[in-house]
């Protein structure tokens, strides 16, 4: 099933590892709604910035390092609220446990081309995406849009 582009909403969680530009590229190149949201270091205060920043149900989730620590948390709550995550978007990323509650979407894993992926990535089925600028990775996001 096809979802409209503008009932998809982009949340960007932002913190400390995320590159400086990234933010501004991702408003800039997507068509879609990009909310960046802060990551604090409680995941239930996340995750209500994330639940009141959102009005749509269809969600696409990008985290960068150790914000991916918080999305078992975050997929748990906004399937709460009656929110759907279409799918993760990694940069870089440190990943949780997986959960019953995380992941029930498709998760694509981003690195800087040489970069050597972490085995269990791929061990987990992930899929794995390598790019040589933040621009490329704003295409990568835009295009894994539904």
């Amino acid at each position: 099933m096809l979802i409209p582009m503008n009932e998809v909403a982009l949340v960007h969680l932002v913190n400390d590892e995320t590159p400086l530009d990234l933010p501004g590229l991702l408003v800039g190149t997507n068509s879609t709604q990009c909310i960046n949201i802060l990551v604090d270091l409680d995941p239930a205060r996340t995750c209500q910035g994330v639940a009141r920043a959102t009005s749509g149900k269809n969600l696409i989730i990008i985290a960068t390092g150790t914000a991916c620590n918080q999305l078992p948390a975050i997929a748990l709550a906004l399937r709460a609220t009656g929110k759907q995550i279409l799918g993760y978007q990694l940069l870089q990323p440190t990943l949780p446990p997986f959960t019953d509650s995380w992941p029930q979407a498709p998760i694509t894993a981003y690195f800087p081309a040489g970069f050597i992926i972490p085995k269990e990535l791929t061990l987990r089925g992930i899929t794995i995406k390598e790019f040589a600028n933040l621009l490329e990775f704003a295409r990568f996001i835009e295009d894994n849009c539904p």
